[in-house]
């Protein structure tokens, strides 16, 4: 009897212990074989748009890939041509401020001629330094103004590229069926 309680005790502490070194999961973790199936499948479109047609009958067995829906897509198309009108827009304002960068150069060397021309006069005493001076304000105020359209075409070109952008997240959301 003793022997079949030693021969027990040591049974059942081995069982514990063999338990404890098969698994290293956490506590409430169990691991086994098995296969998992999905029952249902949740879908939803990136837009919140109409559908126009329903290709497939609810419950029914789809393949991945497959067109389900047929979505209205004539908002996203109206969106698209917005995008588009916006770029050629912004571009044309490109245009405008690279002719306005085109005219301030012209001017700064229109403005350095009169300034040379300025500085030889009043060195042999037949201009005076009002005129000069008059002259050198005057390049110094177009170079800040080319800055300026400088600064403005910058602003442009990104809005430009922001307009770019929309068209391709518009033209990305639609897809021919």
């Amino acid at each position: 009897m003793i022997v079949a309680a030693v021969v027990g005790a040591a049974g059942f502490f081995g069982y514990q212990y063999w338990q404890q070194m098969k698994s290293n999961l956490p506590k409430g973790i169990a691991s086994g074989n098995g296969r998992i199936e999905a029952k249902l499948v949740d879908v939803a479109a990136k837009e919140v748009l109409r559908m126009k047609e329903i290709l497939v009958d609810e419950g029914a067995l789809v393949e991945p890939g497959e067109v389900l829906v047929v979505l209205d897509t004539a908002t996203l198309e109206a969106q698209l041509s917005e995008a588009k009108l916006n770029v050629a827009a912004t571009q044309e304002k490109a245009a405008v401020a690279k002719a306005a960068i085109a005219r301030r150069k012209a001017e700064i060397d229109l403005a350095k001629i009169e300034v040379k021309r300025s500085t030889a006069l009043v060195k042999e005493r037949a201009g005076s330094q009002r005129e000069l001076d008059v002259r050198r304000t005057a390049l110094q105020t177009t170079t800040a103004g080319l800055g300026e359209e400088e600064a403005k075409l910058r602003t442009i070109e990104e809005e430009v590229k922001v307009a770019q952008a929309k068209i391709a997240v518009r033209a990305g959301a639609i897809i021919p069926h």
